[in-house]
């Protein structure tokens, strides 16, 4: 059988041999057609969908991120009487510890820990390969310019996933010099061993890509297949590009721009809770459901039954288990409010079942239902980035049209009879508004992409303490990332580092249970 050319050029980005690719290689077959272009990018541009059962899911590369995260915590012990996949508690928090206990060698823990790493740079090396045929590649001009706008958008995301996870955090003053990733912008095998680019050089490239995106999508085929990115896509990457620069206006401009029929949001505040626990004997909701929810504007992650592999919410849990943090006043359970729909759209309930009580422990389940992709690009996050930014800029209209903006999701989110209009003077500084627009934020975008994570990075890496239970009657073990830690800045993979003895290492501190000390 015949193969296309990325289908050679993939398996490793960072090892090659001088024969790996031979110009007359009997099943080589180069694409021409952007029929065939388009066909490289679904399957080898896109994140992972799990479509390909010897793959992993985009979702199931990044899940270990939400432990590093206040999101996440560890439950000691349950009151379950019967359990569905014994012993998986218990391996799920062997190979999670590494994450949750921000160690300096979270591979020791985790063997899959670079597979979201050189994913991306295989994401991205199928984006050059589309990049660099846009001026020879056949077929009719709006679908070439669909196939180069899709790979130029892609690119830049991978490469905004990249620079936040393993390049240090976005800071103007900084940026010019602080240790980035290595841009990787041609398709070609190659032995060099590049040096890190600084975060100021990736962000220029991320923005260089969705200009030439944003350009392109004019003269681009329309499509409504929402598993594809957009135009609007690209507006809403831009917006959060400008937010994690802190570049308030162009949040504004670019979320604004998502803000047709009030940003389209699904409103959840009369579905009954029934319905959306998955207890309902149909099963059929789901809040990422592309049928009913019409704030989605790409999905993808691939299709799960469970939210990620730490914490499925096909468990009934009896032993010591990852779940949403709960326990303490300002775990992100205890943050929703009375009436807030979320709780029940976003999180599995616990329930009585005629063979015993059944503690789901809140797992998160935004896209149960098969066939639903686990990861977004919603209307909402450019509302409430939007948001942040009016508070950023200062003036009492900009904080008016924020607390506007909030009630306009709020009014989505919550039954009618539990739904109170805030007003600007519920808010007694800025300093407070700011924080309840990061506090919705947190609510609202939960265990979707890597939001929290990168979130807490831009806010100044605040101190965190995680408890980790090694079991159900195990001693407490407390570990704390400390105010600005180094290791808020994940190390690169060993398969990168053994390759690429130029690259810089991140140099993670070890972090021992009971030290506080930086």
């Amino acid at each position: 059988m015949k193969k296309y050319i990325y289908q050679a050029l993939i398996p490793l980005l960072l090892t090659s041999c001088s024969d790996f690719l031979k110009d007359d290689s009997p099943d080589l077959l180069i694409p021409e057609d952007v029929a065939e272009f388009q066909a490289v990018l679904n399957g080898e541009g896109y994140p992972n969908d799990g479509y390909d059962l010897n793959t992993k899911t985009f979702s199931d590369e990044l899940d270990f991120v939400q432990l590093m995260t206040d999101d996440v915590g560890v439950s000691p012990t349950s009151d379950s009487r019967s359990v569905l996949w014994e012993g998986d508690d218990e391996f799920a928090l062997a190979s999670g510890k590494g994450a949750f206990t921000w160690a300096q060698d979270i591979a020791f823990y985790d063997a899959s820990y670079s597979n979201f790493y050189l994913s991306r740079y295989k994401n991205i090396l199928a984006c050059n390969v589309i990049i660099e045929n846009a001026e020879t590649m056949l077929g009719s001009s709006d679908k070439v310019a669909s196939c180069v706008a899709q790979a130029y958008a892609l690119r830049a995301l991978n490469y905004l996933w990249l620079v936040n996870l393993y390049g240090l955090p976005y800071n103007e003053q900084t940026a010019a010099t602080d240790m980035g990733v290595v841009i990787r912008l041609k398709s070609e095998i190659s032995r060099d061993q590049p040096a890190r680019n600084t975060v100021k050089e990736v962000y220029d490239q991320i923005n260089s890509d969705l200009e030439r995106s944003f350009e392109l999508w004019p003269k681009a085929s329309y499509s409504r297949n929402n598993y594809l990115l957009s135009e609007r896509a690209v507006q809403l990457i831009k917006c959060r590009v400008a937010l994690y620069q802190g570049k308030w206006d162009d949040v504004i401009k670019y979320g604004t721009l998502l803000s047709d029929s009030n940003y389209d949001l699904y409103n959840i505040s009369g579905i009954p809770q029934n319905e959306m626990t998955n207890v309902a004997s149909t099963g059929d909701y789901a809040f990422l459901n592309p049928e009913k929810n019409t704030e989605l504007v790409f999905i993808f992650g691939g299709s799960q039954f469970d939210s990620n592999r730490f914490m499925p919410w096909l468990r009934s849990m009896k032993d010591a288990a990852f779940v949403p943090s709960q326990a303490q006043e300002g775990d992100l359970i205890q943050s929703y409010e009375e009436g807030d729909q979320r709780i029940y759209a976003f999180f599995q309930q616990s329930r009585n079942e005629s063979d015993g009580y059944h503690d789901y422990r809140y797992a998160p389940n935004k896209h149960y239902k098969y066939g639903i992709y686990s990861q977004a690009l919603r209307t909402s996050e450019a509302l409430l980035s939007v948001a942040e930014a009016h508070v950023q800029k200062g003036s009492e209209s900009d904080r008016a049209e924020a607390v506007r903006l909030l009630n306009l999701l709020r009014k989505n989110r919550f039954t009618p009879e539990t739904y109170k209009e805030l007003t600007l003077a519920d808010f007694e500084t800025s300093e407070s508004l700011l924080q309840f627009v990061r506090d919705e934020r947190r609510r609202e975008l939960c265990f979707e992409d890597v939001h929290r994570w990168v979130d807490l990075r831009r806010y100044g890496m605040p101190r965190l303490v995680h408890t980790f239970y090694a079991s159900k009657n195990a001693a407490p073990e407390v570990y704390v990332l400390e105010q600005g830690d180094r290791n808020y800045t994940l190390e690169l993979p060993l398969e990168e580092l053994d390759f690429n003895k130029v690259i810089e290492p991140t140099n993670r501190r070890v972090i021992e249970a009971g030290k506080s000390s930086n």
